[in-house]
């Protein structure tokens, strides 16, 4: 609560707050801003008894003095059992206050750093969420407000109710990205296999910069869910939304390499099976070696696989975004397999 204190005061009470107090003698004729710079120094130096009497003065001089109200509300939650009061106190302050989502923002940050562990506990973060939520409830919340209250939420494990606020933060460019980071650690927690696959698409339409998103889900299919095949197509929907990152088109690289080598040992099984030619030839594309992965792709034309890969799982990644693309994948697949009078006419599918 310092911010409602002139910047010379602030910091004199915060560096040397004995010295404000005896310099300050409490008196009669003290207005509601000198009573409540009184109760900060008090607060500073935790005498909790005396910062109350002082808040409660300043009420007296002036009965709607926020800065009063909310420092009591502080007081009445550092103080053991006072939740009831505190949580009062801090209503009738939000109810009143103009620039309530402004300053419970500064309310909740200072509760985390004035209240004791040992004595709360895990409280803590329970309290700042109760303090947003009740703006929400008052209907004077902002963006701030909510994005911070989908971080707490995440803090509280509560990962299914912080992604509509978390979600809202996408829209604002100085949170996106942060926002996209927990959102993603979400989805890998609440969503397994396509599932996940599906949802991270979902939330990509949504997401300004994606790279960092199909990255993090490439490295849970590569190494979680082991579908290195799957991972590929998200480390080069990386590189496409950020080409200049050289790391992205390393991990694709070796990614490619990594696959390519897995199949070198199944000669017999590469000749026969018609879905790892596929991927094979999607493994030579993303590594831009077109003369061998045509090779492939002409023995797929043969075999009349895929039937169509718009019908490739998962759906949503084939139709929505690699066969869309407009990089080296889609060019590619475009020119091999849109020949007049086959199923895998592209160029139809483009027009539809």
């Amino acid at each position: 609560m310092f911010h409602w204190l002139s910047e010379a005061t602030r910091e004199e009470i915060r560096h040397r707050p004995q010295e404000f107090l005896e310099k300050t003698p409490i008196q009669v004729s003290c207005g509601a801003e000198e009573f409540f710079a009184v109760a900060m120094a008090y607060h500073q130096i935790g005498d909790a008894k005396r910062a109350e009497q002082a808040y409660r003065m300043a009420l007296q001089k002036n009965f709607c003095h926020l800065p009063s109200i909310y420092g009591l509300a502080m007081e009445a939650f550092r103080r053991r059992g006072g939740t009831k009061d505190a949580r009062n106190l801090l209503k009738r302050a939000l109810r009143m206050d103009s620039k309530a989502a402004e300053h419970a923002i500064h309310f909740q940050r200072e509760l985390k750093y004035y209240l004791d562990p040992k004595t709360h506990g895990g409280e803590v973060t329970s309290i700042q969420i109760w303090c947003l939520q009740e703006l929400e409830f008052l209907k004077k919340g902002s963006l701030a407000t909510r994005f911070q209250l989908g971080k707490l939420l995440f803090e509280k494990s509560q990962m299914e109710d912080a992604i509509p606020y978390l979600k809202e933060a996408l829209e604002d460019i100085d949170r996106s990205q942060e926002a996209t980071e927990y959102l993603s650690y979400i989805f890998e927690h609440l969503y397994k296999g396509e599932e996940l696959v599906e949802k991270t698409l979902e939330l990509a339409e949504e997401v300004p910069d994606r790279s960092d998103l199909f990255f993090n889900l490439a490295m849970v299919c590569q190494h979680e869910q082991k579908r290195l095949d799957l991972a590929l197509h998200f480390f080069y929907l990386a590189t496409q939304d950020d080409p200049h990152d050289p790391g992205l088109r390393f991990s694709l690289e070796q990614a490619c390499l990594e696959l390519i080598g897995s199949y070198q040992k199944s000669a017999k099984a590469i000749r026969e099976n018609a879905e790892t030619h596929c991927q094979l030839m999607m493994a030579h594309i993303y590594q831009g070696s077109l003369g061998v992965a045509q090779h492939y792709a002409e023995r797929l034309k043969e075999w009349n696989f895929p039937e169509s890969f718009e019908r490739q799982r998962p759906s949503t990644l084939w139709s929505k975004w690699l066969l869309p693309d407009q990089g080296l994948l889609g060019k590619t697949l475009r020119e091999w397999f849109s020949d007049e009078g086959t199923t895998n006419n592209l160029v139809q599918l483009f027009k539809n």
